[in-house]
């Protein structure tokens, strides 16, 4: 098992924001198209009928200039829920590896990391708590490294 390489791993994805920017040799940048607030709690169980997922609130970015082409989060401390623009295609025998970035991790975000081995209908997200200092996000900001492994 090894990591694709670049020009096998972009086959795969779609919604790419800069190839240019995104690319390097055996992963590639995911990018923030929306942020959401964890607002609510979920429920686990043993069996999962009694599974439900958290709730959140989706949070508007805010343009500094009215000018401006992209606007900012900014987040005080708590949990929240990153959508990524991007999507991707898992074959049989493959998985994805999903990881923060390392300037995310520099900017003090806290998140969690993933494998993802079969398609699913979900949105490619990440979850992230902002420490008490807080963290400001620019829409479309590379947040998070999407690895996949294949035979």
């Amino acid at each position: 098992m090894s990591f694709l390489a670049f020009d096998e791993l972009k086959k795969k994805v779609a919604n790419l924001i800069h190839e240019d920017t995104q690319r390097h040799d055996h992963h590639l940048d995911l990018t923030v198209a929306e942020v959401h607030r964890i607002n609510g709690a979920g429920s686990l169980d043993f069996g999962g009928s009694e599974f439900k997922p958290a709730t959140t609130q989706k949070l508007n970015p805010v343009k500094q200039k009215p000018d401006d082409n992209y606007g900012w989060w900014k987040l005080q401390q708590g949990p929240y829920k990153i959508i990524f623009n991007e999507s991707v295609d898992i074959e049989d025998g493959s998985a994805a590896l999903i990881s923060a970035h390392h300037h995310a991790r520099q900017a003090g975000l806290i998140s969690d990391s993933y494998v993802i081995s079969d398609d699913s209908s979900d949105a490619l997200s990440l979850n992230v708590t902002v420490s008490e200092a807080g963290c400001n996000i620019k829409e479309n900001a590379r947040i998070a490294e999407l690895r996949i492994i294949s035979d």
